[in-house]
């Protein structure tokens, strides 16, 4: 009798000895993956500080046509932590989607073993799907400044002083004023002297180099007859042309590159294919 008890609680009482007193579970589920180190939108700059990467001391990886990137990427400041390195980092997307950061760098040391680890970044898309350019610019209409009575009032001031000056003047200048040449028309290049300048000096906010890319395209869209090609397509097309393609790469190298504005760069012979045109936007005042 003693043994069979003995035959039948022996189980139960190394079960019962077990830490926790309960039967050992299935083993724990895997963490889930860390939240991207950052969101940005294509185009966006983004900066990430303090990031730490273990392994080797990193840099970005060389990149080669800027155009054609998904990213650039800067490396600000590096500073060492534990067993690998702490990082300042600046990158501009150029496309949507998760961007791998670490598949963007590389061991200073060629030599070096580093075991890469995944760095996302979620990048969004500006547009909608079914949109392939910017929209067009929406300009509000000035609110009023007053009633009729008010405006023939305001009306009335100006022509009496205009008057006044006319007469002024003319006593004083005699009849030059009537042979003074009339003031030249703006041209292409006028219009984007200041945008190309801002360019070069790193200064361009998005609505200004909006401006640029819609003045570029509607130029040279009509005088290569790219009006039905997508904006892809078409500026692949100008950067390899003659005319267009100087100024279309080295704004690609500004833009891309903040660190190649101090490169010498002769103005006057990008801004050249554009002095015989127009402006769009009307004359000297």
């Amino acid at each position: 009798m003693m043994i069979a008890t003995t035959l039948l609680l022996g189980p139960l009482l190394f079960i019962a000895s077990a830490p926790g007193g309960t039967p050992p579970g299935p083993p724990s589920p895997a963490p889930a993956q860390a939240e991207p180190i950052a969101r940005t939108s294509v185009g966006m700059r983004v900066r990430i500080e303090e990031q730490p990467i273990p392994g080797p001391q990193l840099r970005a990886k060389p990149v080669a046509d800027p155009g054609r990137a998904d990213a650039i990427v800067r490396v600000l400041n590096v500073f060492p932590h534990g067993s690998g390195w702490r990082y300042n980092l600046e990158v501009t997307p150029l496309v949507e989607g998760t961007l791998d950061l670490s598949s963007l760098l590389e061991p200073v040391e060629a030599d070096a073993a580093w075991d890469r680890p995944r760095l996302e970044i979620e990048v969004e898309a500006l547009l909608a799907e079914d949109v392939v350019e910017p929209n067009e610019l929406q300009v509000p209409a000035p609110e009023g400044v007053g009633g009729y009575s008010t405006g023939m009032t305001v009306l009335g001031i100006l022509w009496a002083a205009g008057l006044v000056a006319l007469l002024t003047v003319g006593r004083k200048r005699g009849g030059d004023d009537e042979t003074a040449a009339p003031a030249a028309p703006l041209t292409l290049a006028d219009r984007l002297g200041p945008l190309v300048e801002r360019a070069r000096s790193g200064e361009l906010d998005t609505a200004q180099q909006a401006e640029l890319e819609r003045l570029l395209l509607a130029h040279w869209r009509d005088r290569r007859d790219l009006g039905a090609a997508p904006v892809a397509e078409a500026v692949a097309s100008l950067r390899q042309d003659e005319e267009a393609g100087p100024l279309f790469l080295q704004l690609e190298r500004w833009l891309h590159r903040p660190d190649s504005g101090g490169e010498a760069v002769d103005l006057e012979a990008l801004l050249a294919p554009y002095r015989g045109t127009p402006d769009p936007g009307g004359r000297r005042g």
